[in-house]
């Protein structure tokens, strides 16, 4: 079943931010990242967009690791 890329982050509405404007870009990506996983499943053209989701998912991890405002945000 093909989603479209807006259709998780749609699901996502926040009247505050959990973390600074460049965290926010990560999670967004991790997002898009996912829902291109779950649009290829079984294609056999996974393997790239798995690499996608891994490298958005460590980016979005390293940052948040980093940056007190997220890290705030998680407590």
């Amino acid at each position: 079943m093909r989603i479209e890329q807006n259709q998780l982050l749609s699901l996502w509405t926040l009247e505050i931010p959990p973390g600074c404007d460049e965290g926010m870009v990560h999670v967004r990506t991790f997002l898009e990242a996912a829902g291109e996983c779950v649009n290829n499943l079984g294609l056999g053209r996974t393997s790239g967009n798995l690499a996608s989701l891994l490298i958005a998912h460590r980016t979005m991890v390293a940052h948040s690791d980093r940056c007190r405002q997220c890290t705030e945000a998680q407590l």
